[in-house]
């Protein structure tokens, strides 16, 4: 996205109330302050009158807030000159900070009142000692140049997707670079982290923390090897998002070496101050078996969470922006793009739900002696029940539970089994109707376990048709939704060496028998 786009994004929201018009005058400070080349655009002279027609709405203590936050840019002249004009409480770090020359200082002191007059020429003695000059044009913002913007726009799905199938078709290629730089044992291919308002990282998963936490975004080597793509620092300074931009670790551990890091603003929901960055690094062209296939690397739970992380990041964002849009946080928003916003969250959590699925399906694929793992139903059963009962009670209908007066032993790991029929449970009362009655039963069919429970009448449609064939067509997003639902149970339980079907009436969830207990 453009950075004038970005401003008339903020501008162009309605303010409701006072604190809808704070949220909104303190973004507006907030981008203009790191406008750089972009300050004669007419979006930053559009934003400038928004600034000072609006600054009387604001509480003095926030707007001092706000200067303190962008004392220390190189602020836009006009930017500067508002400063000047709103009471010395508010604007003293500002001016204490900026560095003018003779001339521009009278552009500010033509705005000031006399106490933050006094200010200035206590400050700039020489100031008292020049002629008036002549500002009317020399100081005039220069015209915009036409280079092209280079924000780095947000990492979307497909972008990742397309990544990841590049690094797998790599990975799968024969033989290794010559030229590829052996890492030590255990080296991490992926790691998560976000960092604070200063740029420096304050947290990471997925990776030893002693060499990256205290690392700075902000600024482009620390002096002592290690070295951050400009790029970043530019995005950083300009609250944008980058991707791919390149960041190098010195020394021999376990995290050295050349990494892409990608990231994304972050804003507190109740102010819209900035909070820092969230994004993910990884490598490039790890090393690989000579022998190793394609085939082989799908079926590694070690690269399927790592798609798992990489998908997460820009999902993450996109719930984040959806729910600023929802929530109002930058300001009144219409109607239908609030409803449109809140349709997003709720199916972008779904969606997360899914690869909080995946991320589990591999964990428990490559744990050890997980083929040995077992699990009694029917006590596991009597452990969801309570809650299973409370969702029923929600929508006004009722569940029945089996009595079970035998063990069930069934050959999947506790967790995986209690996932499957939470999941289950939760996902058909979802769907029932008040006052409709639910029945779940288990029994034995051949080698297989069957955990049954009855099918609303309102998954009795379309729900079936798109839980067969995902292109099907014709259903709302709440069948949409149920069946999806469905799906990740039936992909879970596949896991576990099962599966999810249905008949008329119900849905039959199968789980293979533990012999020989």
């Amino acid at each position: 996205m453009r950075f004038d786009d970005r401003l008339l994004t903020v501008l162009n929201q309605p303010a409701g109330d006072r604190h809808d018009t704070a949220v909104r005058w303190r973004q507006l400070v907030d981008l203009v302050a790191r406008a750089g080349s972009n300050a004669s655009s007419p979006a930053v002279a559009e934003a400038l009158q928004s600034i000072r027609n609006e600054a009387s709405d604001v509480d003095e203590q926030l707007r001092a807030a706000t200067a303190r936050a962008v004392a220390a840019l190189p602020l836009p002249l006009g930017l500067l000159e508002y400063f000047a004009s709103d009471r010395l409480a508010v604007s003293a770090p500002v001016l204490a900070a900026a560095t003018l020359d003779v001339g521009q200082w009278q552009v500010l002191l033509r705005s000031a009142d006399e106490e933050t007059r006094r200010f200035i020429e206590t400050l700039h003695p020489e100031l008292k000692s020049e002629p008036l000059l002549d500002v009317s044009e020399k100081y005039v913002e220069p015209p915009e140049t036409a280079a092209a913007d280079t924000s780095p726009a947000a990492p979307s799905l497909h972008d990742v997707v397309a990544r990841i199938e590049r690094r797998r078709r790599n990975r799968a290629a024969p033989g290794v670079a010559a030229d590829h730089q052996a890492l030590p044992e255990g080296s991490p291919a992926l790691f998560r982290w976000e960092c604070g308002p200063g740029g420096e990282i304050v947290w990471v998963e997925g990776a030893p923390r002693g060499p990256l936490i205290g690392r700075s975004i902000a600024r482009p080597n620390d002096g002592k090897g290690d070295r951050i793509d400009e790029e970043v620092v530019r995005a950083f300074t300009m609250r944008a998002p980058f991707r791919d931009a390149a960041l190098t670790v010195a020394g021999s551990g376990r995290v050295s070496g050349e990494w892409k890091i990608s990231g994304v603003p972050a804003f507190e929901p109740r102010d819209g101050r900035f909070a820092g960055y969230r994004g993910i690094a990884l490598r490039e062209n790890l090393p690989t078996p000579v022998r190793q296939r394609a085939a082989d690397l799908l079926g590694d739970p070690d690269s399927v969470r790592e798609l798992v992380h990489e998908i997460k990041t820009p999902l993450n964002a996109i719930i984040g922006f959806a729910e600023i849009i929802d929530g109002q946080f930058l300001g009144p928003a219409d109607r239908g793009y609030r409803e449109r916003a809140a349709d997003i969250v709720a199916q972008a959590r779904l969606l997360l739900g899914a690869i909080d699925d995946l991320d589990f399906a591999a964990k428990v694929h490559s744990g050890e002696g997980a083929a040995s793992r077992r699990v009694d139903l029917a006590e596991l059963l009597g452990g969801v029940a309570g809650s299973l009962k409370e969702l029923a009670a929600a929508r006004e209908a009722e569940i029945e539970f089996p009595r079970v007066r035998h063990s069930a032993v069934a050959a999947l790991e506790p967790e995986l089994a209690d996932r499957l029929l939470y999941r289950l449970g939760a996902a058909v009362i979802e769907r029932a109707a008040p006052r409709e009655r639910l029945r779940l039963a288990l029994d034995q069919v051949g080698d297989h376990w069957r955990v049954s429970i009855t099918r609303p009448v309102a998954l009795r449609g379309a729900v079936g048709a798109i839980l067969a064939d995902p292109s099907a067509t014709g259903a709302d997003k709440a069948d949409i939704a149920a069946a999806l639902r469905l799906r990740l149970v039936r992909g879970l339980a596949r896991v576990a060496g099962g599966d999810l079907g249905m008949t008329p009436t119900a849905f039959t969830l199968l789980l293979p028998i533990a012999h020989g207990v």
